[in-house]
């Protein structure tokens, strides 16, 4: 009898155990899981801020008079800016606009070129 009371309790606190390893378990998945939301919404919200730093760029086009010895590098070189990837990528806008069909210009001849400003304007017509 003895023995039978004993394997018993011995089983009780096995199953107490083993039911607070469970709540254990499913206490840290449960943290885990609010924790990496926290973390996702807040690197979210990081990027947000971040994107708001950049201040909106309006596209805008200009003429400007070739000089002598100005060539279209020399003009992107000096208009360009981070919105092209590439010199030649300018370049072959100004070409497009222009239609040009070589990198040649003339000085006193006009160029339209493209440019970029975060001011917002409005034409005077």
């Amino acid at each position: 009898m003895m023995e039978n009371t004993y394997y018993i309790r011995s089983r009780a606190k096995r199953m107490k155990r083993q039911k607070q390893v469970r709540k254990n378990i499913i206490l840290l998945l449960l943290s885990t899981i609010v924790i990496s939301a926290f973390m996702v919404f807040f690197a979210s919200m990081s990027i947000q801020a971040s994107d708001m730093d950049h201040k909106v760029s309006y596209k805008y086009y200009k003429s400007i008079m070739i000089s002598q010895g100005d060539t279209l590098w020399s003009i992107a070189e000096e208009n360009m800016d981070e919105h092209y990837s590439t010199t030649r990528e300018y370049i072959d806008e100004v070409k497009r606009m222009n239609s040009l069909t070589s990198d040649q210009i003339q000085s006193g001849s006009y160029l339209i070129i493209p440019y970029f400003s975060t001011e917002y304007k409005i034409n005077d017509i």
